[in-house]
């Protein structure tokens, strides 16, 4: 994640770990879902009565099966540094700076003063590679800082809930 802090840029290499785990974790679902999908179709078109007969088309077709998802990772690999470089958030004077997205890429801007609720999230891969994720809500919806490190991350929440509770109007 790319932070833009004070007009420099600093590079947080460990959320391509994340995003690699996804694109992994995808790849073996595409794989799968290819190897149950030819088998049922196997099955269907050859009507095999037998585990056996089920299966024997596989010997010359599962080292494609396997390439597929490394093909797959591999070719994803150069996507995801990519994608890394377009994600990022920046602490203005009035607002929070957030962009994110490699095809499709979204850019947010919202008032501190927009802040209800600021949280710290850490899933088990996220707390396997020391990662945390904050979480913003408004009135809008929900905008996540994914993969920070947790320090940056409750310093982030800190400064945020100090920037709202200064921002916002009095009732």
């Amino acid at each position: 994640m790319i932070v833009l802090t004070d007009n420099r840029c600093t590079d947080v290499p460990r959320g391509r770990i994340t995003a690699a785990l996804q694109i992994l974790g995808m790849s073996a679902l595409i794989g799968a879902t290819a190897a149950t999908g030819t088998t049922l179709i196997h099955t269907l078109l050859s009507k095999a009565r037998t585990w056996h007969e089920m299966v024997s088309w596989w010997h010359p077709a599962l080292s494609f099966l396997v390439l597929v998802p490394v093909v797959l990772y591999a070719w994803r690999w150069d996507r995801i540094r990519a994608g890394w470089r377009f994600r990022g958030y920046h602490l203005g004077d009035e607002e929070l700076y957030i962009r994110a997205g490699l095809l499709y890429r979204r850019f947010t801007v919202l008032a501190y003063a927009r802040i209800q609720e600021v949280n710290v999230v850490s899933g088990p891969i996220q707390r396997r590679y020391d990662l945390a994720t904050v979480t913003i809500s408004s009135a809008a919806g929900r905008i996540a800082i994914a993969d920070v490190d947790p320090q940056t991350a409750y310093e982030l929440r800190d400064r945020l809930t100090d920037l709202a509770r200064k921002r916002r109007l009095p009732v």
